[in-house]
């Protein structure tokens, strides 16, 4: 069975009760998949978390979210390919964020299919991507 990271396009849309990729992610947990994210994008997520409209709401409905989510852990592996996926994308003349960085990297060590819309992640060889919002 596939498990699924959220990158923070998807973690942001999935905050919101009924939205389309809050509904994917029940039905993919219901038939047996891991769905998760890790603490780079929930770092991400919470910087833009100050410019919603209703804060403590949104603070509720992610942390209820993230009782439902598993948070994949960096470890001292995912540097190492980390430091990979930078030299690759150097050599090809690319670069990425930290973020983007350490989500590909996790991404890749665990072999999760990466749910993002961000199409920087297109030119990181050895990543299989899926896009939710749809």
């Amino acid at each position: 069975m596939p498990s699924y990271l959220l990158d923070t396009n998807h973690l942001g849309l999935a905050v919101r009760k009924g939205s389309v990729v809050a509904k994917r992610i029940e039905a993919s947990r219901k038939a047996g998949n891991r769905v998760g994210t890790c603490l780079p994008v929930l770092c991400e997520l919470q910087a833009g978390a100050r410019q919603v409209s209703h804060p403590e709401k949104y603070q509720r409905d992610l942390a209820h979210l993230l009782k439902q989510l598993r948070i994949w852990p960096l470890e001292l592996t995912t540097t190492f390919i980390f430091g990979d996926v930078h030299a690759e994308l150097r050599q090809i003349g690319r670069a990425a964020s930290s973020v983007d960085l350490m989500v590909a990297a996790l991404a890749r060590q665990w072999n999760l299919v990466l749910l993002t819309t961000d199409q920087d992640f297109q030119s990181i060889p050895g990543l299989v991507m899926e896009d939710w919002t749809t």
